[in-house]
């Protein structure tokens, strides 16, 4: 299915959409397909992509309360994650995906492995849970050992998990962070688009970054922003502070105002440096050399 190959169509908070890449889409599609195989694009979008993307629901807060079943068959809830302190990358995928889900999980663990901190496990946490409701969680389990087996050494594979859910606990969640996706019964599979959710350690959404192939520096300024000053080194927070998300090129970019901010800052400090000892030492070099009014006089210099 092509919808799988698309990544999404962004709306909400703040708008913005992926023309670009729907408009690459349906070239595509015209080109290999007749018109009625692709049906009614009354909306300018491909039948099967009719209703699926991406509102962005930034600042909201995650339901935490909601119950899912983890790999061993356990209930769990995004609620425990929280509790760890820790900001949460979430993704909805599910195991029978034929295409979509496989190139995201991939992207994550390749640009984990290039991302040398922060650690998974350490300082932050990730989870995958199902969009299918009769994924069992023997079948998560087997997709959790598939992927967490390819995790370089920084990382600790119990820090992903992966759940499955009751088809309301699904659509809460869903609803709550704008994931919008459809079922395709002829295929039996689902038409979905791609995103990485990140949560802070309070619950809150902060960003949303739609990649297939995740870049490592991308992962970690995410990570460093969800975390709200808990992770990363002091250097880490000064460059989030310099750059800003840019959602046309789908990663963090440098914010000219800020970085001519940060230089000019940067300008008066140094001068202070330099010019405040200079003027020290000359008033203490002054000081020293006036003659002591409250000296005794000599008589004989009165004379």
């Amino acid at each position: 299915m092509f919808s799988h190959l698309a990544t999404n169509q962004i709306t909400g908070k703040p708008a913005m959409q992926a023309r670009g890449l729907v408009c690459i889409l349906m070239t595509c599609i015209g080109s290999f397909c007749h018109a009625d195989a692709i049906g009614s694009v009354d909306s300018g979008l491909p039948k099967a992509m009719q209703g699926v993307g991406i509102e962005q629901h930034l600042g909201d807060l995650i339901p935490e309360h909601l119950v899912f079943k983890n790999g061993q068959g356990e209930s769990t809830s995004i609620s425990r994650l929280l509790k760890q302190g820790k900001p949460i990358l979430l993704s909805l995928n599910y195991s029978n995906c034929p295409g979509l889900c496989v190139s995201q999980l991939n992207g994550l663990v390749q640009g984990l492995n290039q991302m040398p901190s922060p650690g998974l496990g350490k300082d932050f946490l990730m989870v995958s849970i199902s969009i299918d409701p009769l994924e069992t969680s023997e079948k998560a389990k087997g997709t959790q050992r598939k992927y967490s087996q390819d995790l370089f050494e920084q990382h600790d594979p119990q820090g992903w998990e992966f759940w499955v859910g009751t088809a309301e606990s699904i659509r809460q969640l869903t609803q709550a962070v704008g994931f919008q996706y459809t079922y395709d019964a002829k295929h039996k599979q689902y038409n979905h688009p791609s995103a990485a959710i990140f949560i802070s350690p309070k619950g809150k959404i902060t960003r949303y970054v739609f990649e297939i192939g995740f870049l490592p520096k991308t992962l970690k300024m995410a990570f460093v922003e969800a975390g709200e000053g808990r992770i990363g080194t002091p250097l880490d927070m000064i460059a989030l502070w310099c750059v800003h998300y840019d959602p046309d090129e789908n990663k963090y970019t440098a914010s000219a105002r800020r970085l001519m901010s940060l230089g000019a800052g940067v300008f008066v400090v140094a001068v202070l440096l330099i010019t405040v000892p200079y003027w020290i030492f000359r008033a203490s070099t002054k000081s020293q050399i006036q003659p002591d009014s409250t000296s005794p006089v000599d008589p004989r210099d009165q004379t």
